[in-house]
């Protein structure tokens, strides 16, 4: 029973595994390697609290743990993989965006926390602003893809926007744009069938080009969810997840 109960912090633990190793393989210039463990932490941080709540092993402990671990996943480890792999740039300036982008998630993961504490109602269906697991996610997407774009095609495109999109990540997490939680409608509410179709199309998507796959997935997402997001936001209340 006990080693039930820590699964969902063993899970944890191999988020913020991650997130280490990840940093260590940018320090010796594994970048598509650095990214791609931080997309396996995104798989882990989906599983973590779910897991976590079927095992009804929940605790105040294993809340700060994954915060901890989302800060070094998914705020610093994307900030240091941005700056060396984005060799364009003045240091000076590529410090500051990732610099900022760090605090930017540190700043969101807080925010979390004080609203949990604080018992602040929070709709299932919306998050206030982007989470951090997606904006790391997201900065892992754009260097994977720019490996396959040089791989392939040649030029450095990705990466000479990627400063700027990093920026815009960070503004994004501290805002107070609701993004919609596409993952609270997924499951058997919808179907069995149509969830066998779904993760059937993601998995094959997924086999023939991963780094298409993944960057088509979370582009689309952040696209969508922003737009309505300044769309809809007048219209919600205060207090979305931020998760």
């Amino acid at each position: 029973m006990e080693i039930k109960k820590m699964l969902p912090t063993m899970v944890t633990m191999g988020n913020i595994i991650c997130g280490f190793v990840s940093v260590l393989c940018v320090s010796n210039q594994k970048f598509e390697l650095a990214a791609w463990l931080i997309v396996v932490a995104m798989a882990l941080d989906a599983f973590d609290g779910r897991l976590a709540r079927m095992m009804k092993s929940t605790s105040k402990t294993g809340a700060q743990l994954d915060s901890m671990a989302d800060l070094v996943t998914f705020g610093i480890a994307p900030a240091v993989l941005m700056i060396k792999t984005c060799d364009n740039f003045p240091v000076i300036f590529l410090w500051g965006i990732g610099l900022f982008f760090m605090m930017c998630a540190a700043f969101r993961l807080a925010r979390f926390n004080v609203q949990k504490e604080d018992g602040v109602n929070i709709p299932k269906h919306f998050f206030t602003g982007l989470p951090t697991t997606l904006s790391g996610g997201t900065i892992a997407q754009l260097v994977i893809l720019n490996h396959f774009v040089q791989t392939r095609f040649g030029p450095n495109v990705v990466a000479i926007l990627l400063p700027i999109v990093t920026f815009v990540l960070g503004l994004f997490m501290v805002s107070k744009v609701p993004f919609f939680n596409i993952t609270s409608k997924i499951g058997f509410r919808q179907g069995i069938w149509a969830m066998v179709l779904e993760f059937s199309a993601a998995i094959l998507f997924f086999v023939i080009t991963p780094e298409l796959a993944l960057s088509t997935v979370l582009s689309c997402y952040l696209i969508i969810c922003a737009m309505y997001g300044v769309v809809k936001g007048k219209h919600l209340n205060k207090g979305y997840s931020t998760t």
